[in-house]
């Protein structure tokens, strides 16, 4: 597996526990005692989505990735870094499995009718903009759900500058929208543009989306491995990652179109 892999696919949290260091979530990030001698900072490590798992200290400057962290705290070579962090590859590691017990108010309005949603497609999809004081207040909310059905979180995209928000217990990595109602002998588009996914939906095509990662990790990778014939609707800079990233690990037929 080479690094960039690793950096991809290695649990953030599980590798921090595997190097004995204390953590604590805080949204995108993971905060941990800074290794450098001498300073008593907090470092930051971002836990998904780009430029995962580098992380950086504000008070003394350091900065690497999780592989030099590793040789930095256990004194390891980069290769036995490299097969110490294996060990920490997201499987099911936070993977909820309780089903969601809140259910949002949701209304139609104008941001998703100029994005081409209809109402109909809003209901059916439950997708929408929530009523009354919530984290997702000021945006589109999205039910999310696993790969058997069960609604897991809602996933929000902010209407001022479309930036995406969810509670920091639903791990995006672990999840494709709209995967539970794919039938893998049927051609499937991918994106990562959520919006775009629901408007292939709409128009009757079958679509999954990663929630704007510019990667697919492991456990979407499992996800999709047994789909016959993929599309792949994305930008070019993230077509050239995932072309290498099929072509060491995806033997199905796919191409690519753009977004």
């Amino acid at each position: 597996m080479t690094y960039r892999d690793l950096l991809q696919n290695v649990d953030t949290q599980k590798a921090l526990s595997m190097l004995r260091l204390s953590s604590e979530p805080n949204g995108a990030y993971i905060k941990f005692d800074c290794v450098e001698i001498g300073c008593e900072g907090k470092a930051s490590i971002k836990a998904y989505g780009d430029k995962k798992n580098l992380w950086y200290c504000q008070k003394c400057h350091a900065a690497g990735h999780i592989i030099s962290l590793a040789v930095k705290v256990k004194g390891l070579t980069w290769k036995e870094a490299n097969e110490f962090l294996e060990k920490a590859i997201s499987e099911n590691v936070n993977k909820i499995t309780e089903e969601l017990n809140i259910n949002y108010e949701l209304f139609y309005n104008d941001f998703l009718k100029e994005k081409g949603i209809s109402e109909d497609t809003c209901k059916l999809l439950e997708i929408g903009v929530p009523k009354g004081k919530t984290m997702l207040a000021g945006s589109v909310a999205f039910a999310v759900r696993d790969d058997t059905g069960m609604k897991v979180a809602y996933y929000g995209i902010k209407m001022k500058d479309q930036k995406p928000i969810f509670h920091k217990s639903f791990n995006p990595e672990l999840y494709l929208y709209n995967f539970c109602n794919l039938h893998e002998q049927s051609i499937t588009y991918f994106t990562t543009d959520l919006l775009h996914c629901v408007r292939m939906i709409q128009a009757n095509q079958q679509a999954i989306c990663n929630f704007g990662l510019p990667y697919l990790s492991q456990p979407q990778f499992n996800l999709i491995k047994n789909v016959d014939h993929i599309i792949f609707c994305v930008d070019e800079p993230i077509a050239r990652t995932l072309a290498v990233q099929l072509a060491f690990s995806h033997k199905l037929f796919f191409r690519f179109e753009k977004q």
